[in-house]
């Protein structure tokens, strides 16, 4: 499936969901606190990924904008604005790569605040795009992946905005 509920057992599989995705899918089976959310799974990425990998001998900017330039599928588009309603706007919309799971791959790739319906397909074309930044395309090649390999979930979910926060420390 395209889009998959974290309660979805599809959303286990970090190839299909990526591995934030899926931890979190796992966090929810467990019963632990973690927020509902839809994965707009690694296979919608796949023409995005193509366009990209079309422009990414002529650099990492001309590959972010054919991703950018990518039309995000209107049907799949019309079914993830209807489950995100029932989450409430605005909500963050987070990339999740199957990489996720080996920590190098920590703060590699984007995530965007306060999106609003209308604001959707921006803000997935722009997870998909942060694949091929300079950054995720440098720790690519340090790790021996290639680019075509740089596969993008995207997570949505929606945004908390704390009372208060803090930090505890342990010894």
């Amino acid at each position: 499936p395209v889009l998959v509920d974290l309660d979805d057992p599809a959303a286990l599989d970090p190839f299909v969901a990526g591995a934030k995705a899926a931890r979190l899918a796992r966090a929810r089976r467990l019963g632990l606190p973690a927020l509902p959310g839809v994965v707009v799974a690694v296979e919608a990425a796949r023409s995005a990924v193509g366009a990209a990998l079309d422009e990414l001998p002529r650099g990492s900017g001309a590959a972010r904008m054919a991703v950018m330039r990518v039309a995000v599928d209107p049907d799949m588009l019309d079914r993830l604005r209807q489950r995100v309603e029932r989450l409430g706007f605005p909500v963050v919309v987070r990339s999740s790569s199957p990489l996720e799971d080996d920590p190098s791959w920590s703060g590699a790739f984007s995530s965007f605040l306060d999106i609003a319906a209308d604001d959707l397909p921006k803000a997935i074309r722009g997870c998909w795009s942060s694949a091929f930044s300079v950054d995720p395309l440098e720790r690519a090649e340090q790790a021996g992946v290639a680019p075509g390999d740089l596969a993008m979930a995207v997570l949505v979910q929606p945004q908390v905005t704390p009372d208060i926060g803090g930090l505890a420390r342990t010894t």
